[in-house]
């Protein structure tokens, strides 16, 4: 498996494994938020964006190379207070992203750069997407 996935893989799990205020729903895959029942909320998608590369040896033919890869955790809430749902989301998926900024020793560190907040969802629901850089060095050819 390529070390893109298996960051993502372990953000994943350690957001299905957190505490109160949970995400009940959590995944890879693109969701229809009206598809989704009131008992499956807080939701969070993760999504893998873009990565910047450049070479950390001097070798450049077989060298080690450096990765920064963006991780999109967008969170979805719906009911009544919804800035106040949105906050606790944000301030979880954070705090459990913090707790291991390796990624199980996959990662060299972990930090989130950016809390965006969609105001254009239809007004049922609430969005924040928080963008993590993930930051892991490889073996060109090995990511």
């Amino acid at each position: 498996m390529s070390i893109r996935n298996d960051i993502t893989n372990n953000i994943v799990s350690v957001l299905k494994d957190t505490t109160d205020p949970k995400p009940i729903f959590v995944t890879r895959e693109t969701i229809e938020l009206e598809d989704l029942g009131r008992q499956q909320f807080p939701a969070v998608v993760v999504v893998t964006g873009d990565e910047t590369r450049r070479e950390s040896t001097m070798d450049a033919g077989i060298g080690t190379r450096n990765s920064i890869l963006n991780i999109q955790c967008q969170c979805y809430v719906t009911g009544t207070n919804i800035d106040l749902q949105r906050n606790d989301i944000i301030e979880r998926v954070e705090e459990a992203l913090e707790t291991d900024r390796t990624r199980d020793g996959v990662a060299s560190d972990t930090r989130l750069v950016e809390v965006a907040i969609d105001g254009a969802i239809d007004k049922r629901f609430g969005l924040a997407t928080l963008t993590f850089e993930v930051e892991y060095y490889y073996t060109r050819g090995a990511a």
